[in-house]
């Protein structure tokens, strides 16, 4: 409220500031009037702003609080779950919780049993292909000393039941499988039979296969066309319960270009097996593995790589040497052997294969090559 000076009945005029219109506020520094302009509080306090904006903010004010309340709260009851299950986790749990996540068809829940190190040999790719099926599980025989334990885990895939042994460790408060052999042996054989290759132990390599395809390559042709390799690696590419499928790519020393293939792979007892390797022959290493058996006189290697047609046009193998064996001497044997031009024709190949004997002479033949039980064969001389 204002109070006005008796004295003067009226309030004086605003000065004008430059515009001509009143500035709104009396000019300091001139003489004080005669009168006096009081006011009941000591500063001017603006309108409050309308009730609906306040409203809004109080709102957004509530909700941001809440959220925050809620994420806070989910964040302890996350550190509380896992804390919990870290004290309370013991083997029968863990194992329970795996065959639980693996009969109802939840692979990926059942994974997060594995503890790092085994993750790290076993892929997801490989646990879901081998144990991903499975319709029933339970665990028996469960051993526990300290921080370590072993059981048996009783699988039912496709009607059959299987059996496996794997190991658990108590880590950080929880206890994670660390050891299966049934998961880690897929991994193990492609990496055996590239071990075997790259270091030139051709007999461990050939361990890795199959009977049925050893049946097809014997071990002395398995030596000839693995010879010269320097490197090899393997990438799985599908697993399934009864094949899996990788691709392997190896290096030769003469060759300039890596030879890439394919590897198929099917359970054998507690292994797996390679049951065919596309990279292990082609048409110009065929021919050229047949050359050296000849030159160094091993002919049931060389009559191997002929076709059955080829085979049958000989009528046995020691038809076979009767023909070939004195060509050879008589030009004092071979020194060299090499292959020419290469040429595909439907599903066959046309190689010019070159031989130098020890006399000098050289002969030059255009060697049909046909794929049959998995390696690349000769199917005629000209």
């Amino acid at each position: 409220m204002w109070s006005i000076d008796p004295d003067n009945g009226r309030l004086p005029d605003l000065h004008a500031g430059s515009n001509g219109h009143a500035n709104g506020q009396i000019a300091y520094g001139s003489p004080e009037p005669p009168w006096t302009v009081t006011a009941d509080k000591s500063s001017w306090s603006p309108p409050a702003p309308p009730a609906s904006g306040g409203r809004r903010r109080a709102r957004r004010r509530l909700l941001l609080v809440a959220l925050a309340a809620t994420l806070l709260l989910a964040l302890i009851a996350g550190a509380a779950f896992y804390y919990g299950s870290a004290l309370h986790s013991t083997p029968e749990k863990s194992l329970a919780a795996f065959c639980s996540a693996l009969s109802q068809g939840d692979p990926g829940s059942a994974y997060r049993y594995l503890d790092s190190a085994l993750q790290r040999q076993a892929s997801f790719l490989v646990f879901s292909g081998v144990l991903g099926k499975t319709e029933r599980c339970s665990y028996e025989a469960l051993h526990v000393r300290g921080t370590t334990a072993t059981a048996v885990l009783r699988l039912t895939r496709a009607g059959q039941l299987q059996t496996q042994q794997v190991s658990l460790n108590e880590q950080g408060g929880i206890w994670l499988i660390s050891e299966d052999e049934t998961l880690t042996a897929l991994p193990r054989s492609l990496s055996a039979l590239c071990s075997g290759l790259e270091k030139g132990k051709a007999e461990a390599a050939y361990a890795k296969l199959t009977p049925l395809f050893q049946r097809h390559v014997s071990l002395g042709l398995f030596r000839l066309l693995v010879d010269g390799i320097t490197s090899c690696s393997s990438q799985l590419e599908r697993v399934a319960p009864t094949q899996a499928k990788a691709l392997v790519v190896v290096r030769y020393q003469l060759e300039a270009q890596p030879e890439q293939g394919t590897a198929l792979l099917v359970p054998a007892m507690d292994d797996w097996l390679i049951d065919a390797l596309s990279s292990l022959s082609t048409p110009e290493r065929s021919l050229l593995s047949f050359c050296k058996a000849l030159q160094q006189g091993t002919y049931s290697i060389a009559y191997e790589l002929l076709s059955l047609d080829f085979q049958a046009h000989f009528g046995s193998l020691r038809q076979f040497v009767n023909i070939v064996s004195p060509v050879i001497k008589s030009n004092g044997g071979i020194k060299s052997c090499s292959v020419g031009a290469v040429q595909k024709r439907a599903d066959r190949f046309m190689v010019d294969g070159v031989i130098t004997y020890a006399n000098g002479k050289t002969e030059t033949d255009e060697d049909e090559l046909v794929l049959e039980a998995d390696l690349w064969r000769l199917n005629s001389l000209s």
